[in-house]
């Protein structure tokens, strides 16, 4: 990784989702891991110990809130920035996402300047 590149890990179960933001990042400078699934997700986020995980909400499987509280306990990835996403319309989704120790929440689809607001704002701190 080059010196000051910041890791992303993107777990979306979406192909095209995938594709499309991971383009975008990385056209922002950022390195991108990405993981199909929930679990292959969390294997990954021990493996890489990326700087931040960019998380969809509605997945098979494991969903992205289980998928948030699993991160939370573990001691090797309980200190990296959760951003969570969905296209959920229930209006108590962010607040879900949040309980599940998210520190954001956006909405698809992207607002790709506000995300990427958010995305910097949580690797400064």
């Amino acid at each position: 990784m080059t010196e000051g590149k910041k890791k992303i890990l993107f777990i979306e179960d979406e192909p095209d989702q995938r594709l499309i933001l991971a383009m975008r990042l990385k056209k922002d400078g950022f390195t991108v891991l990405e993981a199909e699934n929930g679990l292959k997700g969390l294997e990954k986020a021990v493996k890489e110990k990326p700087d931040l995980i960019l998380l969809d909400i509605i997945m098979p499987g494991i969903d992205g809130l289980e998928v948030t509280r699993r991160l939370r306990k573990n001691p090797v990835t309980k200190g990296i920035p959760i951003v969570t996403a969905t296209a959920a319309g229930l209006d108590d989704v962010e607040h879900k996402c949040f309980a599940a120790g998210a520190d954001e929440c956006v909405r698809k689809p992207y607002d790709s300047a506000e995300l990427l607001a958010k995305i910097r704002r949580l690797l400064e701190k």
